[in-house]
């Protein structure tokens, strides 16, 4: 009898353990949308927006300054959860694939997918691609690592705010086990005490969690007015998003870093920033509830895993998604993050109003924040390392600029790691003629060249 409550109770820790990697492997989402009546608003903007841009074929551009809040408790940098710069880079690296339209795994979408549902809805030819399928947007929304503080003095490390919360006072982030007392310690202890000015920056606190929690992230919606009368889910102290520490970055870009498992490609925070101007969850948060974007056709609930297209086909009848199926391959479904690649056109334009419209939105990107002082010489990238020869058929030198040498990465133009040294001199005469992007790690920082192999 003694040996059989083991098994069984070994057999249950397994499947638990099975249970929790599976959540966090596939991103879990706790964001909450506002009532109808925001989302009423929400669309006389999309269409003021729309009547605004008609005959125009550009959108407006915008690059949004990043801080990472990175909460640990004393932990040397790089050493969990203290994560490195490099980590959080590949993480922007993502986030600027992904909203451009540029996903490093874009060429999985089928040649016919959605073809026939953009027919039966009549999208109209800005929706669709020369396939005729449902167009991957590019949302001409850029990102980068704020290099400057609300002080306006120069980060050590762009983009990142180190917070050890024993110094601060707070509670272990670890011992909270339900989403809502979590969320309480967010929104009333980290985010009040340590939030930069929601009008100019993207504020993402990045912390350890208990086992227990299964949301992975979680983000506020565009306010759509400071004013009484609207329901918004954000204010000036609570504006932003949270995401788990090792679903931050991509293992693909940056395999030194901490994740979850090495399936982590930053679609987590991509997800999330999708809420963050705006955008709903696939599905409509309700079995074949609405997205309020007619490109997306309608789906019966949440996808995870590694689906096939075409997935549930007919699982939705009003109106049908047969014979295409749902698009689990959209960054606001569930699926894991290799799954995923796309956005669509009518969520490009709910983001644009987003950012056009929302006092938190409508201002970032226009405060300098992403551009160091050229009279600031202790910062990092004025000491930016070089590569030459460049173009190079064989060997390469990093001119390292006095910096000692830990680690350089090799990696293709759509992001797949290749290889990494640890020598200022290497060969890349095996590398196909092409464009690549070097990530040097140094003492004093991790820094981006560009290299071409002729």
């Amino acid at each position: 009898m003694y040996f059989y409550r083991t098994m069984v109770t070994i057999f249950i820790i397994f499947l638990w353990n099975l249970h929790v990697h599976a959540q966090d492997d596939q991103h879990i989402c706790n964001t909450t949308f506002p009532s109808h009546i925001w989302e009423e608003k929400f669309q006389e903007l999309i269409s003021n927006y729309m009547a605004d841009s008609a005959g125009r074929n550009t959108t407006a551009s915008y690059t949004i300054p990043v801080i990472f809040h990175i909460i640990h408790s004393g932990e040397d940098v790089g050493t969990y959860p203290n994560i490195t710069l490099g980590q959080i880079m590949s993480q922007i690296e993502v986030l600027n694939q992904d909203f451009s339209g540029n996903a490093y795994n874009i060429a999985d979408y089928p040649e016919k997918a959605f073809v026939q549902w953009a027919a039966n809805q009549a999208l109209p030819t800005t929706h669709k691609d020369a396939n005729g399928r449902v167009k991957i947007a590019n949302f001409d929304i850029q990102f980068c690592l704020a290099t400057k503080d609300p002080m306006g003095n120069i980060l050590s490390e762009p983009g990142i705010n180190r917070i050890n919360h024993l110094s601060k006072g707070w509670p272990d982030p670890t011992i909270f086990s339900t989403q809502m007392t979590f969320r309480t310690y967010l929104d009333n202890i980290v985010k009040p005490q340590s939030i930069w000015d929601v009008t100019k920056y993207m504020n993402v606190w990045i912390t350890d969690k208990s086992d227990l929690l299964m949301s992975g992230g979680v983000s506020t919606v565009p306010p759509l007015s400071t004013l009484p009368g609207i329901p918004n889910t954000a204010t000036d102290k609570t504006d932003g998003i949270w995401c788990y520490t090792k679903s931050i970055g991509s293992y693909a870009l940056y395999p030194s870093g901490d994740y979850f498992s090495s399936n982590i490609d930053g679609r987590t925070l991509t997800h999330e920033v999708g809420h963050y101007v705006g955008l709903r969850h696939i599905w409509g948060d309700v079995d074949c509830g609405n997205d309020f974007c007619a490109d997306t056709p309608p789906a019966a609930g949440q996808n995870g895993g590694n689906p096939n297209y075409p997935h549930n086909v007919g699982s939705c009848l009003e109106p049908s998604n047969h014979p295409d199926g749902e698009m689990f391959m959209n960054f606001m479904d569930y699926t894991l993050g290799a799954s995923k690649y796309m956005f669509t056109t009518d969520q490009m334009i709910r983001a644009q109003t987003a950012m056009a419209n929302s006092p938190f939105r409508n201002q970032l990107g226009t405060h300098d924040l992403c551009t160091a002082s050229s009279s600031t010489a202790t910062f990092e990238f004025i000491h930016k390392p070089s590569i030459y020869p460049n173009p190079t058929s064989g060997d390469v030198t990093i001119n390292l600029s006095g910096q000692t040498i830990k680690r350089v990465d090799i990696y293709q133009q759509i992001g797949i790691y290749i290889q990494s040294y640890d020598t200022a001199v290497f060969s890349v005469a095996h590398l196909a003629s092409g464009i690549y992007f070097i990530l040097v790690q140094t003492d004093q920082g991790v820094f981006r060249l560009r290299l071409i192999k002729v």
